[in-house]
Protein backbone atom coordinates (compact mmCIF):
# COMPACT_ATOMS: atom_id res chain seq x y z
CA UNK A 1 0.00 0.00 0.00
CA UNK A 2 1.01 3.71 -1.05
CA UNK A 3 2.29 5.49 1.89
CA UNK A 4 1.94 9.27 2.46
CA UNK A 5 5.63 10.26 2.48
CA UNK A 6 6.17 8.17 -0.64
CA UNK A 7 3.33 9.85 -2.75
CA UNK A 8 4.18 13.37 -1.59
CA UNK A 9 8.00 12.32 -2.30
CA UNK A 10 7.82 10.62 -5.51
CA UNK A 11 7.19 13.60 -7.23
CA UNK A 12 11.24 14.62 -6.49
CA UNK A 13 12.46 11.23 -6.31
CA UNK A 14 13.78 11.52 -9.96
CA UNK A 15 15.39 14.66 -9.44
CA UNK A 16 17.63 12.94 -6.38
CA UNK A 17 20.48 12.21 -8.92
CA UNK A 18 19.94 15.69 -10.00
CA UNK A 19 22.87 17.94 -9.01
CA UNK A 20 22.77 21.40 -8.61
CA UNK A 21 25.68 22.43 -11.37
CA UNK A 22 23.88 26.23 -11.31
CA UNK A 23 24.61 26.67 -8.03
CA UNK A 24 27.65 28.43 -6.99
CA UNK A 25 29.46 27.02 -3.88
CA UNK A 26 27.50 27.53 -0.65
CA UNK A 27 29.08 30.19 1.68
CA UNK A 28 29.95 29.53 5.46
CA UNK A 29 27.33 30.16 7.56
CA UNK A 30 27.57 32.86 10.16
CA UNK A 31 24.87 35.06 11.85
CA UNK A 32 24.78 37.83 9.24
CA UNK A 33 25.14 35.47 6.40
CA UNK A 34 22.38 34.47 4.01
CA UNK A 35 22.68 32.50 0.87
CA UNK A 36 19.15 32.58 -1.19
CA UNK A 37 17.59 30.96 -4.16
CA UNK A 38 16.27 33.86 -5.95
CA UNK A 39 14.28 35.26 -8.66
CA UNK A 40 15.64 33.68 -12.49
CA UNK A 41 18.38 35.23 -14.17
CA UNK A 42 16.68 37.70 -16.43
CA UNK A 43 15.17 39.50 -13.03
CA UNK A 44 18.35 39.36 -11.13
CA UNK A 45 18.51 42.99 -11.17
CA UNK A 46 15.05 43.20 -9.43
CA UNK A 47 17.11 40.77 -6.43
CA UNK A 48 19.89 43.20 -6.42
CA UNK A 49 17.62 46.46 -5.53
CA UNK A 50 16.31 44.61 -2.87
CA UNK A 51 19.18 43.48 -1.44
CA UNK A 52 20.46 47.46 -1.77
CA UNK A 53 17.79 48.37 -0.36
CA UNK A 54 17.82 46.15 2.55
CA UNK A 55 21.50 46.86 3.34
CA UNK A 56 20.57 50.44 3.78
CA UNK A 57 18.59 49.89 6.80
CA UNK A 58 19.81 48.91 10.38
CA UNK A 59 18.73 45.21 10.18
CA UNK A 60 20.39 44.92 7.26
CA UNK A 61 23.83 47.01 7.74
CA UNK A 62 26.55 44.08 8.10
CA UNK A 63 24.45 41.20 6.40
CA UNK A 64 26.38 39.51 3.50
CA UNK A 65 23.38 38.08 0.89
CA UNK A 66 24.83 35.37 -1.57
CA UNK A 67 21.70 34.67 -4.13
CA UNK A 68 21.92 32.17 -6.85
CA UNK A 69 19.49 31.34 -9.71
CA UNK A 70 18.93 27.83 -9.77
CA UNK A 71 16.88 26.82 -12.95
CA UNK A 72 13.46 24.75 -12.58
CA UNK A 73 11.04 22.46 -15.38
CA UNK A 74 8.10 24.55 -13.83
CA UNK A 75 6.55 25.99 -10.95
CA UNK A 76 5.58 22.39 -9.50
CA UNK A 77 9.16 20.96 -10.47
CA UNK A 78 10.52 20.47 -6.72
CA UNK A 79 13.08 18.10 -7.11
CA UNK A 80 16.13 20.65 -6.72
CA UNK A 81 14.90 21.64 -3.62
CA UNK A 82 14.38 18.26 -2.74
CA UNK A 83 18.11 17.26 -3.51
CA UNK A 84 19.22 20.13 -1.77
CA UNK A 85 17.25 19.48 1.83
CA UNK A 86 18.53 16.27 1.31
CA UNK A 87 22.25 16.43 0.69
CA UNK A 88 22.19 19.54 3.25
CA UNK A 89 22.78 22.06 0.60
CA UNK A 90 19.53 23.92 1.01
CA UNK A 91 19.63 28.16 0.51
CA UNK A 92 18.47 29.66 3.63
CA UNK A 93 15.68 31.26 1.82
CA UNK A 94 14.04 30.52 -1.33
CA UNK A 95 11.48 32.65 -3.71
CA UNK A 96 8.69 29.94 -4.78
CA UNK A 97 5.43 29.74 -5.91
CA UNK A 98 2.67 29.93 -3.11
CA UNK A 99 0.52 27.46 -4.52
CA UNK A 100 3.45 24.76 -3.42
CA UNK A 101 3.33 25.97 0.06
CA UNK A 102 1.48 23.31 1.84
CA UNK A 103 2.76 20.56 -0.24
CA UNK A 104 6.27 21.19 0.66
CA UNK A 105 5.77 21.75 4.08
CA UNK A 106 3.48 18.12 4.30
CA UNK A 107 6.75 16.41 3.05
CA UNK A 108 8.47 17.90 5.69
CA UNK A 109 10.60 20.88 2.94
CA UNK A 110 9.89 23.52 4.87
CA UNK A 111 10.66 26.04 8.43
CA UNK A 112 7.80 26.96 9.37
CA UNK A 113 7.28 30.98 10.36
CA UNK A 114 5.25 30.97 13.71
CA UNK A 115 8.03 30.23 15.84
CA UNK A 116 10.32 33.00 14.34
CA UNK A 117 7.50 35.54 14.45
CA UNK A 118 7.11 34.92 18.20
CA UNK A 119 11.43 34.94 18.76
CA UNK A 120 11.75 38.39 16.61
CA UNK A 121 8.25 40.08 16.61
CA UNK A 122 6.61 42.30 19.61
CA UNK A 123 3.50 41.05 17.83
CA UNK A 124 1.26 38.16 18.01
CA UNK A 125 1.90 35.91 15.14
CA UNK A 126 -1.79 36.49 13.87
CA UNK A 127 -1.17 40.70 14.09
CA UNK A 128 2.02 40.01 12.41
CA UNK A 129 0.35 38.20 9.68
CA UNK A 130 -2.60 40.45 8.90
CA UNK A 131 0.20 42.75 7.19
CA UNK A 132 -0.37 40.82 3.83
CA UNK A 133 -3.77 40.23 2.54
CA UNK A 134 -5.67 36.67 4.04
CA UNK A 135 -5.56 34.50 0.90
CA UNK A 136 -2.14 34.34 0.40
CA UNK A 137 -1.59 33.73 3.77
CA UNK A 138 -4.42 30.55 3.94
CA UNK A 139 -2.00 29.69 0.95
CA UNK A 140 0.90 29.26 3.06
CA UNK A 141 -0.85 27.86 6.05
CA UNK A 142 -0.78 24.04 6.94
CA UNK A 143 -1.90 22.18 9.83
CA UNK A 144 -2.70 25.73 11.35
CA UNK A 145 0.78 27.29 11.00
CA UNK A 146 2.61 29.55 8.63
CA UNK A 147 5.14 28.28 6.07
CA UNK A 148 6.46 31.07 3.81
CA UNK A 149 5.53 34.80 3.51
CA UNK A 150 3.63 36.14 0.65
CA UNK A 151 5.33 38.48 -2.04
CA UNK A 152 3.56 38.99 -5.33
CA UNK A 153 0.07 38.34 -6.58
CA UNK A 154 -2.46 38.48 -9.43
CA UNK A 155 -6.13 38.05 -10.27
CA UNK A 156 -7.63 36.81 -13.60
CA UNK A 157 -9.89 38.77 -15.78
CA UNK A 158 -10.80 39.65 -20.03
CA UNK A 159 -8.68 41.16 -22.29
CA UNK A 160 -10.58 42.51 -24.72
CA UNK A 161 -8.86 44.64 -28.44
CA UNK A 162 -11.41 47.35 -28.55
CA UNK A 163 -11.00 47.90 -32.07
CA UNK A 164 -11.84 44.37 -33.08
CA UNK A 165 -15.00 44.27 -31.02
CA UNK A 166 -15.57 48.08 -32.94
CA UNK A 167 -15.46 46.17 -36.11
CA UNK A 168 -17.48 43.23 -35.50
CA UNK A 169 -20.11 45.69 -34.14
CA UNK A 170 -20.21 44.39 -30.32
CA UNK A 171 -21.31 46.91 -28.00
CA UNK A 172 -18.09 48.18 -25.90
CA UNK A 173 -20.47 49.01 -22.72
CA UNK A 174 -21.03 45.52 -22.42
CA UNK A 175 -17.58 44.79 -21.72
CA UNK A 176 -16.77 48.51 -19.76
CA UNK A 177 -16.10 47.14 -16.28
CA UNK A 178 -16.76 50.31 -14.44
CA UNK A 179 -20.66 49.70 -15.37
CA UNK A 180 -21.69 46.10 -16.82
CA UNK A 181 -20.54 43.01 -15.89
CA UNK A 182 -20.40 40.42 -19.04
CA UNK A 183 -22.32 37.15 -18.77
CA UNK A 184 -21.84 34.38 -20.57
CA UNK A 185 -24.62 34.39 -22.95
CA UNK A 186 -23.44 38.40 -23.94
CA UNK A 187 -20.27 36.48 -24.29
CA UNK A 188 -20.73 33.98 -26.49
CA UNK A 189 -23.06 36.12 -28.48
CA UNK A 190 -20.13 39.17 -28.89
CA UNK A 191 -17.99 36.12 -30.36
CA UNK A 192 -20.17 34.92 -32.51
CA UNK A 193 -20.33 38.69 -34.24
CA UNK A 194 -16.30 38.64 -34.03
CA UNK A 195 -15.39 35.30 -35.37
CA UNK A 196 -14.61 35.62 -39.29
CA UNK A 197 -14.16 32.53 -41.39
CA UNK A 198 -12.23 32.42 -44.81
CA UNK A 199 -13.97 30.22 -48.01
CA UNK A 200 -11.67 26.93 -46.76
CA UNK A 201 -13.56 26.85 -43.70
CA UNK A 202 -10.73 28.01 -41.01
CA UNK A 203 -10.92 30.99 -38.64
CA UNK A 204 -9.50 33.90 -39.64
CA UNK A 205 -10.51 36.21 -37.07
CA UNK A 206 -11.95 34.26 -33.33
CA UNK A 207 -13.68 35.36 -30.76
CA UNK A 208 -12.85 33.66 -27.13
CA UNK A 209 -12.68 30.19 -25.98
CA UNK A 210 -13.04 29.53 -22.09
CA UNK A 211 -9.81 26.73 -22.47
CA UNK A 212 -7.42 29.26 -23.92
CA UNK A 213 -5.14 31.17 -21.62
CA UNK A 214 -5.72 31.77 -18.45
CA UNK A 215 -9.37 29.47 -18.68
CA UNK A 216 -8.44 26.86 -16.44
CA UNK A 217 -10.75 24.36 -14.74
CA UNK A 218 -10.09 26.63 -11.54
CA UNK A 219 -10.75 30.05 -13.30
CA UNK A 220 -14.44 28.89 -14.46
CA UNK A 221 -15.44 27.23 -11.20
CA UNK A 222 -14.48 29.75 -8.70
CA UNK A 223 -18.04 31.48 -10.76
CA UNK A 224 -19.91 28.46 -10.65
CA UNK A 225 -19.15 27.38 -7.27
CA UNK A 226 -17.62 24.64 -7.68
CA UNK A 227 -15.22 23.78 -4.39
CA UNK A 228 -12.65 20.94 -5.08
CA UNK A 229 -12.85 20.03 -1.22
CA UNK A 230 -15.23 19.85 1.52
CA UNK A 231 -13.36 21.28 4.95
CA UNK A 232 -16.16 19.52 7.11
CA UNK A 233 -16.48 16.52 6.30
CA UNK A 234 -12.93 16.42 5.01
CA UNK A 235 -13.38 15.13 1.78
CA UNK A 236 -12.69 15.74 -1.85
CA UNK A 237 -15.77 16.81 -4.05
CA UNK A 238 -14.30 16.77 -7.59
CA UNK A 239 -17.61 14.99 -9.25
CA UNK A 240 -20.21 17.72 -7.79
CA UNK A 241 -22.62 18.59 -10.08
CA UNK A 242 -20.78 21.84 -10.26
CA UNK A 243 -17.61 20.54 -11.32
CA UNK A 244 -19.73 19.01 -14.26
CA UNK A 245 -21.12 22.60 -15.21
CA UNK A 246 -17.71 23.85 -15.21
CA UNK A 247 -16.66 20.54 -18.02
CA UNK A 248 -19.69 21.23 -19.45
CA UNK A 249 -19.26 24.39 -20.26
CA UNK A 250 -15.84 23.50 -22.09
CA UNK A 251 -17.90 20.95 -24.26
CA UNK A 252 -20.57 23.52 -25.07
CA UNK A 253 -17.92 26.18 -26.44
CA UNK A 254 -15.85 22.87 -28.41
CA UNK A 255 -19.40 22.12 -29.63
CA UNK A 256 -19.74 25.88 -31.89
CA UNK A 257 -15.80 26.06 -32.22
CA UNK A 258 -14.18 22.98 -32.70
CA UNK A 259 -10.87 22.25 -30.33
CA UNK A 260 -9.16 21.32 -33.80
CA UNK A 261 -10.02 24.73 -35.68
CA UNK A 262 -8.99 26.90 -33.17
CA UNK A 263 -5.83 25.24 -32.24
CA UNK A 264 -5.42 25.62 -35.99
CA UNK A 265 -5.90 28.78 -36.15
CA UNK A 266 -3.49 29.58 -33.21
CA UNK A 267 -1.19 27.36 -35.35
CA UNK A 268 -1.71 29.90 -38.25
CA UNK A 269 -1.57 33.27 -36.32
CA UNK A 270 0.04 32.60 -32.60
CA UNK A 271 2.88 29.16 -33.20
CA UNK A 272 4.27 27.76 -30.83
CA UNK A 273 7.28 29.67 -29.67
CA UNK A 274 6.73 32.80 -31.75
CA UNK A 275 7.79 35.71 -29.92
CA UNK A 276 6.20 37.14 -27.96
CA UNK A 277 4.92 40.41 -30.18
CA UNK A 278 3.60 38.19 -32.51
CA UNK A 279 0.00 36.89 -30.50
CA UNK A 280 -3.33 36.64 -32.02
CA UNK A 281 -4.03 39.37 -29.85
CA UNK A 282 -1.79 42.13 -31.03
CA UNK A 283 -1.97 41.28 -34.62
CA UNK A 284 -6.34 42.09 -34.30
CA UNK A 285 -7.13 38.78 -35.13
CA UNK A 286 -8.42 37.99 -31.47
CA UNK A 287 -10.78 39.87 -30.11
CA UNK A 288 -11.34 38.15 -26.03
CA UNK A 289 -9.09 36.28 -24.04
CA UNK A 290 -8.45 35.27 -20.37
CA UNK A 291 -5.63 36.84 -18.39
CA UNK A 292 -3.98 38.61 -15.78
CA UNK A 293 -2.17 42.13 -14.76
CA UNK A 294 1.40 40.15 -15.82
CA UNK A 295 0.46 41.32 -19.36
CA UNK A 296 0.06 44.47 -19.35
CA UNK A 297 3.73 45.19 -19.44
CA UNK A 298 3.73 43.33 -22.54
CA UNK A 299 0.82 45.09 -23.83
CA UNK A 300 2.79 48.33 -23.61
CA UNK A 301 5.62 46.86 -24.71
CA UNK A 302 4.15 45.07 -28.28
CA UNK A 303 1.71 47.10 -28.45
CA UNK A 304 1.03 50.60 -27.36
CA UNK A 305 -1.37 51.78 -29.44
CA UNK A 306 -3.76 48.98 -29.53
CA UNK A 307 -6.95 50.17 -27.74
CA UNK A 308 -6.61 46.61 -25.16
CA UNK A 309 -8.72 47.07 -22.44
CA UNK A 310 -9.85 44.69 -19.46
CA UNK A 311 -12.74 43.53 -17.62
CA UNK A 312 -14.46 40.80 -15.49
CA UNK A 313 -14.64 37.56 -16.25
CA UNK A 314 -18.07 36.30 -17.16
CA UNK A 315 -20.91 35.27 -14.70
CA UNK A 316 -23.72 33.11 -15.20
CA UNK A 317 -26.25 35.81 -14.93
CA UNK A 318 -26.36 39.39 -14.66
CA UNK A 319 -26.72 40.94 -11.23
CA UNK A 320 -24.25 37.80 -9.87
CA UNK A 321 -21.36 38.45 -7.88
CA UNK A 322 -18.08 38.77 -9.90
CA UNK A 323 -15.15 36.39 -8.70
CA UNK A 324 -11.83 35.47 -9.80
CA UNK A 325 -8.45 33.65 -7.98
CA UNK A 326 -5.01 34.72 -7.31
CA UNK A 327 -1.76 33.11 -7.32
CA UNK A 328 1.59 34.52 -6.43
CA UNK A 329 5.30 33.78 -5.05
CA UNK A 330 6.59 34.01 -1.92
CA UNK A 331 9.86 33.52 0.23
CA UNK A 332 10.39 30.45 2.06
CA UNK A 333 12.81 29.08 4.46
CA UNK A 334 13.81 25.42 3.37
CA UNK A 335 15.05 22.23 6.38
CA UNK A 336 18.27 22.94 7.19
CA UNK A 337 18.70 26.59 6.83
CA UNK A 338 20.85 28.53 9.18
CA UNK A 339 18.12 30.52 10.75
CA UNK A 340 19.16 33.75 12.39
CA UNK A 341 17.99 37.47 12.84
CA UNK A 342 19.28 38.42 9.71
CA UNK A 343 17.51 36.17 7.52
CA UNK A 344 14.22 36.88 9.06
CA UNK A 345 15.01 40.47 8.86
CA UNK A 346 15.48 39.86 5.02
CA UNK A 347 12.79 37.97 4.44
CA UNK A 348 10.83 40.63 6.22
CA UNK A 349 11.88 43.03 4.38
CA UNK A 350 11.59 41.36 0.88
CA UNK A 351 7.86 40.15 1.54
CA UNK A 352 7.04 43.32 3.02
CA UNK A 353 6.60 46.38 2.58
CA UNK A 354 10.04 47.71 1.42
CA UNK A 355 10.75 44.64 -0.74
CA UNK A 356 7.50 44.70 -2.81
CA UNK A 357 6.94 48.41 -3.65
CA UNK A 358 10.59 47.69 -5.48
CA UNK A 359 9.68 44.38 -7.26
CA UNK A 360 6.10 44.77 -7.50
CA UNK A 361 5.62 47.97 -10.34
CA UNK A 362 8.58 46.16 -12.19
CA UNK A 363 6.49 42.54 -12.44
CA UNK A 364 3.42 44.32 -13.56
CA UNK A 365 1.51 42.36 -10.94
CA UNK A 366 0.03 43.21 -7.28
CA UNK A 367 1.34 43.44 -4.06
CA UNK A 368 -0.21 41.12 -1.02
CA UNK A 369 1.55 43.26 1.32
CA UNK A 370 -1.50 45.73 2.59
CA UNK A 371 0.25 48.84 2.84
CA UNK A 372 1.56 48.20 -0.52
CA UNK A 373 -1.81 47.59 -1.90
CA UNK A 374 -3.35 50.55 0.03
CA UNK A 375 -0.15 53.25 -1.40
CA UNK A 376 -0.74 51.73 -5.03
CA UNK A 377 2.66 50.12 -5.49
CA UNK A 378 1.55 48.64 -8.58
CA UNK A 379 0.91 49.52 -12.20
CA UNK A 380 -1.95 51.83 -12.54
CA UNK A 381 -3.06 50.09 -15.29
CA UNK A 382 -3.88 47.18 -13.21
CA UNK A 383 -6.47 49.06 -11.29
CA UNK A 384 -9.57 46.99 -11.92
CA UNK A 385 -7.66 43.55 -10.86
CA UNK A 386 -6.49 45.69 -7.52
CA UNK A 387 -10.26 46.45 -7.29
CA UNK A 388 -10.79 42.18 -7.41
CA UNK A 389 -8.26 41.56 -4.73
CA UNK A 390 -10.96 41.50 -1.29
CA UNK A 391 -13.43 39.02 -3.33
CA UNK A 392 -10.28 36.75 -4.94
CA UNK A 393 -9.20 33.18 -3.46
CA UNK A 394 -6.24 30.95 -4.06
CA UNK A 395 -6.34 27.66 -5.18
CA UNK A 396 -7.38 25.15 -1.84
CA UNK A 397 -4.32 25.11 -0.41
CA UNK A 398 -4.38 21.13 0.11
CA UNK A 399 -1.27 18.74 0.20
CA UNK A 400 -1.94 17.52 -2.83
CA UNK A 401 -2.71 20.49 -4.85
CA UNK A 402 -0.21 20.13 -7.66
CA UNK A 403 -1.59 16.17 -8.49
CA UNK A 404 -4.99 18.20 -8.04
CA UNK A 405 -3.77 21.09 -10.69
CA UNK A 406 -2.31 18.46 -13.10
CA UNK A 407 -5.71 16.26 -12.93
CA UNK A 408 -8.01 19.05 -13.54
CA UNK A 409 -5.62 20.35 -16.48
CA UNK A 410 -5.56 17.30 -18.18
CA UNK A 411 -9.46 16.56 -18.45
CA UNK A 412 -9.96 20.01 -19.57
CA UNK A 413 -8.35 18.94 -22.36
CA UNK A 414 -9.65 15.88 -22.99
CA UNK A 415 -13.62 17.17 -22.82
CA UNK A 416 -12.40 20.30 -25.16
CA UNK A 417 -11.11 17.52 -27.63
CA UNK A 418 -13.91 15.70 -26.97
CA UNK A 419 -12.76 12.20 -25.81
CA UNK A 420 -14.29 12.08 -22.89
CA UNK A 421 -17.50 13.93 -21.78
CA UNK A 422 -18.06 16.26 -18.72
CA UNK A 423 -19.40 13.33 -16.42
CA UNK A 424 -16.61 11.19 -17.18
CA UNK A 425 -14.11 13.89 -16.70
CA UNK A 426 -15.34 14.80 -12.97
CA UNK A 427 -15.89 11.06 -12.08
CA UNK A 428 -11.88 10.29 -12.80
CA UNK A 429 -10.89 13.69 -11.70
CA UNK A 430 -12.47 12.65 -8.08
CA UNK A 431 -11.63 8.54 -8.75
CA UNK A 432 -7.37 9.88 -9.04
CA UNK A 433 -7.28 12.62 -6.46
CA UNK A 434 -9.71 11.23 -3.43
CA UNK A 435 -7.72 8.37 -2.57
CA UNK A 436 -4.16 10.65 -2.40
CA UNK A 437 -6.09 13.01 0.13
CA UNK A 438 -7.02 9.94 2.38
CA UNK A 439 -3.35 10.17 3.32
CA UNK A 440 -4.33 13.44 5.58
CA UNK A 441 -7.13 11.85 7.20
CA UNK A 442 -9.61 15.10 8.89
CA UNK A 443 -7.32 17.79 6.84
CA UNK A 444 -8.71 20.96 7.39
CA UNK A 445 -7.66 23.99 5.53
CA UNK A 446 -7.80 28.00 7.03
CA UNK A 447 -11.40 28.70 8.36
CA UNK A 448 -10.61 32.02 6.56
CA UNK A 449 -10.01 30.41 3.22
CA UNK A 450 -12.73 31.60 0.44
CA UNK A 451 -13.99 33.89 2.22
CA UNK A 452 -13.29 37.98 1.51
CA UNK A 453 -9.59 39.39 2.12
CA UNK A 454 -10.73 42.62 3.48
CA UNK A 455 -7.79 45.29 2.33
CA UNK A 456 -9.05 49.11 2.85
CA UNK A 457 -10.51 47.98 6.69
CA UNK A 458 -6.82 46.86 7.48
Amino acid sequence: MISRRSFLAGAGAAGAAVGLGACASSPAAGPNVVSYWGLGAADVDKDNQVIDAFKKTDAGKNAEIYVDQVPSSGVADMSQIITAVRGGTAPDVWWMDRFNGVQNASIGLLEPIDPLIEKYEDVSPEEFKSQWIQFAIDELTYDGTLYGLPSTTDARGLLYNEDVLKDAGVDLGLFDWTKHVITWDELGEACEKIVKIDKKGNYERFGFAPWLSEGWPYTWGFGLDAQAYDNKTSTVTLDSPEWESVYKLYADWAEMYPYASVDAFFATYQPPNAPPSQTAMFSGRLGVDTTGPWQISANEKYAPKLPLKYTYLPVAKEGDPTYTWSGGQCLVIPKGANITKTLWEFMKFYAGYGGQSIVVPQFGNLPTNIKAIQEKKYNPKAEIFRKMLPNSTSRPPLPVGSAMWDTLTRTKSSVALGSSTAKQAVESNQQLIAPKMELFPGYKMPDTYGKPSPIDSK
